[in-house]
């Protein structure tokens, strides 16, 4: 599993990998589009452990199998 922290490095060179591609590339609205909902799916799962669920984070990766 990942650490926030490295949740965070990979989201800022995935927006520094946008300004170099800029915004006509093919890829730009799918790199934005990650760079926007990975942030919210931590926060999501984070308040939903803090709210009494049982998982950690619904959102985690799973290093059993794949």
């Amino acid at each position: 599993m990942r650490s926030e922290k490295d949740v965070l490095v990979i989201i800022d060179r995935a927006r520094e990998e946008m300004i170099y591609i800029g915004p006509d590339h093919p890829y730009y609205p799918l790199l934005s589009d990650l760079v926007s909902a990975i942030p919210d799916a931590w926060q999501q799962g984070y308040n939903s452990h803090k709210a009494g669920r049982p998982s950690i984070n619904p959102y985690r990766w799973n290093d059993t199998g794949s």
